[in-house]
């Protein structure tokens, strides 16, 4: 019998406001973690009310709402990111590499 592992699945909430601009960046956002190889990630894009119970290991947090940052860090389980620009393409890095981040750290904590 072949044994096939275990994919770990890292949920990723994507907190912004409801609009245009947050649908083109959540799409940017899934179109990047594809190409990164990042198959085990999966976003998920929230309002901030639902990001405080959503089931995520990562809240990626929109620059534009840096106000809410401090009360969600306070109420959300999950650990939470604050982009720190509102240039898309430089979002999208800057999201990537924190996603990749936590992935190679998760990775590496599973082998010992």
């Amino acid at each position: 019998m072949i044994r096939k592992e275990a994919t770990v699945t890292h949920r990723v909430g994507l907190v912004c406001a409801a609009g245009v601009s947050s649908t083109f960046l959540a799409h940017g956002l899934r179109v990047a973690i594809a190409d990164a190889g990042l198959d085990a990630v999966k976003l998920e894009p929230l309002s901030a009310d639902r990001a405080v119970t959503a089931e995520v290991d990562l809240l990626l947090l929109a620059h534009h709402l840096r106000g809410a940052a401090d009360e969600l860090r306070t109420a959300a389980a999950a650990p939470i990111v604050l982009l720190t620009t509102d240039d898309r393409a430089a979002v999208i890095d800057e999201a990537i590499g924190e996603i990749a981040r936590r992935v190679a750290d998760t990775a590496s904590m599973e082998g010992h």
